[in-house]
């Protein structure tokens, strides 16, 4: 099955099951309140978007300053910490994971709902939102070109999980060294 991305036009014929004469009088009224649900269902879906990305930030924020306290408390729980810090490193690269495919679905879903309400424009005096995107893409020139929230929201977490990645070869690492140096107690 070829990868396509579906446009506003290719929808059009397929989102338009019925034909204004054969609907009735109320077409344009219903078309009116269908557009206005599809623009709130999208607005309602940026904001859950937002409320996903604060609660991931707060998270690994929070971890990160959790693994940060826990590095002063002392020597005598070196080992526990270097554990402490590759479980919890481990930890934040699911939440990471998670984070991502969280903004890649978000992503997807608007974008569907876009063609949906751009292809219903196609029907009304003026379209609005077709024309915004064509004002933030005047010559599709990549260095004119408005950077896209998902484009740069997605770097996020993989610079939290950078961040962790280093954090648990560290904690390997040393606690391979203490290991070497101080071995367990029987």
């Amino acid at each position: 099955m070829e990868n396509k991305k579906v446009t506003s036009q290719d929808r059009q014929y397929e989102l338009f099951n019925v034909d204004e004469t054969t609907y009735g009088k109320d077409y344009k009224k219903h078309l009116i309140a269908q557009y206005k649900l599809c623009v709130l269902m999208a607005d309602n879906i940026s904001s859950r978007r937002s409320i996903a990305n604060n609660f991931f930030l707060s998270l690994n924020t929070l971890l990160i300053a959790v693994i940060g306290i826990l590095s002063k408390l002392g020597p005598e729980l070196t080992q526990l910490y270097f554990w402490w810090i590759a479980m919890s490193s481990f930890a934040g690269l699911l939440f990471c994971w998670v984070w991502a495919t969280t903004i890649k679905c978000y992503r997807e879903l608007n974008s569907a709902k876009f063609v949906v309400i751009n292809a219903i424009e196609k029907k009304l005096p003026v379209a609005a939102f077709e024309a915004e995107w064509e004002c933030l893409h005047p010559d599709n020139n990549e260095a004119t070109r408005y950077p896209q929230l998902t484009r740069v929201e997605r770097w996020v977490p993989l610079i939290f999980a950078l961040l962790y990645i280093t954090l648990l070869i560290i904690s390997l690492v040393l606690a391979n060294n203490i290991l070497l140096i101080r071995p367990l107690d029987p």
